[in-house]
């Protein structure tokens, strides 16, 4: 009974030790400490009136999905508001590319973007929220335009992120400040 204790120890040691390594080199890797949503913060976000929805889009992610993704450092979330919606607040580390904007004004933000992403880049899209469909756009866009093979949209958007108390940047207030 005791070499079988001894064994059942040494095998749950030895799968520890293996998922800790695993995750560490893992492209897609989860955060050890970070914010997660509680359940309840993603009661609401099971199902979505996607008015310009087609078979074969990019994936949708509910918050806790976003959530985990955006604790990988390695996964870009890209804000495809307008300029002034993002600096009103945007999720934190989220870079800006203004999907519906003039295409100069697009152009500009996606210089400053590409030479930060591969093709095999994992890139998580959103807008303001459910009514919002640039994210959609933009996904739609990156993957099929633009040749990047893992995009997916977070349809809750920042409306959704804020209320969740996740983590956000506020430029216009940290500017008065």
């Amino acid at each position: 009974m005791k070499k079988l204790t001894f064994e059942i120890i040494i095998i749950l040691a030895i799968s520890l030790v293996a998922g800790f390594i695993s995750n560490s080199v893992s492209s897609s890797r989860i955060a050890w400490v970070g914010h997660w949503p509680s359940l309840s913060d993603s009661e609401d976000d099971s199902t979505w009136d996607c008015l310009s929805c087609e078979p074969g889009d990019p994936p949708f992610l509910n918050l806790v999905e976003a959530s985990a993704l955006h604790q990988n450092l390695e996964v870009v979330f890209l804000d495809a508001r307008y300029t002034e919606e993002y600096e009103r607040g945007h999720i934190e580390d989220a870079l800006l590319l203004p999907f519906e904007a003039e295409e100069d004004v697009y152009d500009t933000h996606w210089k400053k973007i590409e030479p930060l992403l591969d093709t095999n880049t994992l890139i998580v899209t959103y807008c303001s929220g459910t009514e919002c469909e640039s994210s959609l756009f933009l996904a739609r866009y990156l993957r099929d335009e633009m040749g990047y093979d893992s995009v997916k949209i977070f349809f809750g958007g920042w409306r959704r992120w804020e209320k969740a108390g996740l983590p956000v940047v506020y430029p216009d207030r940290e500017q008065e400040g």
